[in-house]
């Protein structure tokens, strides 16, 4: 099967940019660098609970990608369907070369 026929989720990439603030400095605020197509998976997911009652998820997933579909750095991030994923790590695919494998961490923000 081609890679085009996997790429079924459409995800927009964050990056960092740069921009001069009001005392004239320069500072990086993230803003959206393009939409890609990807397929995302699920790799592993686990709980725990930490003291005072509260849980914390953390859910691992992996994102298939075209190599030059995007600029990556460890400060990009993705979103799909309002949901933030973060970029762990990437490598390329073992076997298929048209693909690169990115490792993200799905975050959950709490709205209050």
């Amino acid at each position: 099967m081609s890679l085009t026929n996997d790429l079924k989720h459409r995800l927009t990439v964050f990056n960092k940019k740069p921009f001069t603030n009001d005392i004239g400095e320069t500072d990086y605020e993230y803003a959206p660098d393009g939409t890609i197509w990807g397929a995302l998976t699920v790799v592993s997911g686990r709980t725990e609970t930490l003291p005072g009652e509260t849980e914390r998820a953390a859910v691992t997933h992996k994102l298939t990608i075209r190599p030059r579909s995007c600029r990556l750095t460890t400060a990009t991030y993705f979103e799909y369907q309002g949901q933030r994923y973060d970029v762990q790590y990437w490598q390329p695919h073992y076997k298929r070369r048209d693909r690169l494998e990115v490792f993200l961490r799905l975050v959950i923000e709490d709205g209050t």
